[in-house]
């Protein structure tokens, strides 16, 4: 059996080891927030710990950039973050000798950061993960959980952040404590949104709305989609450049063109086909992000002169998002803003819609589903996307608007789509 203690502090010197500063992704203010709202949560929930283990979760306590450790992007070693009443610890492979120790101490607030010993018991062999459930009971009693009420990510908005048989064995070795779904407190802090993360999704939906303004500009037919990537990518540097802004270009767009029988239906990489008159071009997110934060907004063109068949079903799409954002306020629920758009679809002639949510929210770990089975209530601070999909021969029609409810209904947080069609001469 391995000594805990003595591997645990072996590269504790490189928590404070001299280096250049890398800096945070949110204030120390903002840190302290979010560790109050779910230590709220926690109490209402009648937890004495909540721990998370996946990177989707992890990374709103930590930091986008570090630790990358975290099981589900690594999934040889495991990090784990601690939040109790009292304390806030990150536990994490030190790797070859404490370097990430350096890298996350200076990238993240949490107040306390140690190892997970890269060791496997004799006991837990074989075992091909390089890191060991012995010293998680270990650790369990050092902060006081032996026989504790802990939550982990166990909910349907949520992915455990580690083997399913490591958490069946996990209860084995903790038999006094209760390891028991903490999700709600989760889903919850996913939910209703901090300030700071409203401002920077707005930030990312508006620069959002102005790399699609500059489609119109810089997409010409005879040109290679490959090479319309690459454009809007130098816009953007331009634009947007050496500030807490980043751009994808590749990915989610979608190309139909009937009649020349060579349509690019949604895809995922950049491809050789050139543009020509009679493509309905769409993209199903900005590729911008601020902060970390998506500005999925979604756009569309059409090269040429729109037929008649494309300015309809663009119209359709437009109604469709005005109906959705006129019913959004607090006290309705996600299904009554899906109820919206099915009685516009309807006053428009369209067949019922058979399958798909039609919006969400900010994180999918949130809950917010714009569907006829969730009822949940919308609150302030909540972020609604309205995003009613109409995809067919002429073209990928989403007209995707991000909106935040307010107190007394909700904003957009971005310049909305435009009434018609944006035609590329």
């Amino acid at each position: 059996m391995f000594d805990y203690d003595a591997l645990a502090h072996a590269y504790d010197e490189w928590l404070t080891y001299p280096s250049y500063d890398i800096g945070h992704d949110i204030p120390h203010e903002e840190y302290l927030l979010r560790l109050a709202r779910a230590r709220l949560l926690m109490e209402e929930h009648d937890l004495d710990a909540l721990v998370i283990t996946s990177s989707a979760v992890g990374w709103w306590f930590t930091s986008l950039r570090e630790p990358h450790e975290w099981h589900d992007q690594c999934q040889v070693r495991s990090t784990w973050f601690i939040l109790t009443h009292d304390g806030d610890y990150l536990y994490m492979p030190p790797t070859a000798a404490g370097e990430h120790l350096n890298t996350t101490r200076q990238t993240t607030w949490v107040r306390e950061i140690r190892a997970i010993i890269e060791r496997v018991d004799p006991v837990e062999q074989p075992r091909v993960e390089i890191w060991g459930l012995w010293q998680i009971p270990r650790i369990f009693a050092d902060l006081g959980l032996t026989r504790a009420r802990v939550g982990f990510e166990l909910g349907d908005c949520t992915t455990l952040g580690m083997a399913v048989n490591d958490f069946l064995r996990l209860r084995d070795l903790l038999p006094q404590a209760q390891l028991t779904d903490g999700s709600p407190v989760i889903r919850r802090l996913m939910q209703v949104h901090t300030p700071l993360e409203i401002e920077r999704t707005r930030l990312a939906c508006e620069a959002g709305v102005w790399i699609h303004d500059q489609t119109p500009h810089i997409l010409k037919p005879g040109i290679s989609e490959r090479e319309f990537h690459y454009r809007l990518a130098e816009a953007f540097t331009a634009h947007y450049g050496n500030r807490a802004y980043a751009y994808t270009p590749v990915g989610a767009w979608d190309i139909r063109n009937p009649d020349s029988r060579d349509s690019a239906i949604f895809h995922a990489i950049a491809t050789d086909r050139v543009f020509r008159s009679g493509d309905t071009v769409s993209r199903c997110l900005s590729g911008v992000t601020y902060g970390g934060y998506w500005g999925d907004v979604d756009r569309v063109w059409h090269i040429g002169r729109p037929p008649a068949a494309v300015e309809y079903w663009y119209r359709i799409a437009w109604e469709c998002v005005r109906a959705m954002e006129a019913v959004i306020r607090p006290g309705v629920r996600c299904s009554d803003v899906y109820i919206a758009c099915a009685r516009m679809e309807q006053r428009l002639g369209l067949p019922l819609r058979l399958t798909g949510r039609i919006g969400h929210g900010l994180f999918n770990t949130g809950g917010i589903s714009v569907h006829p089975d969730c009822h949940l209530v919308l609150e302030p601070g909540m972020i609604v996307s309205c995003e009613p999909i109409f995809a067919n021969e002429w073209g990928w029609f989403d007209l995707e608007d991000q909106f935040v409810v307010t107190e007394t209904g909700c904003e957009p947080l971005h310049r909305r789509a435009p009434e018609t069609i944006p035609v590329i001469a």
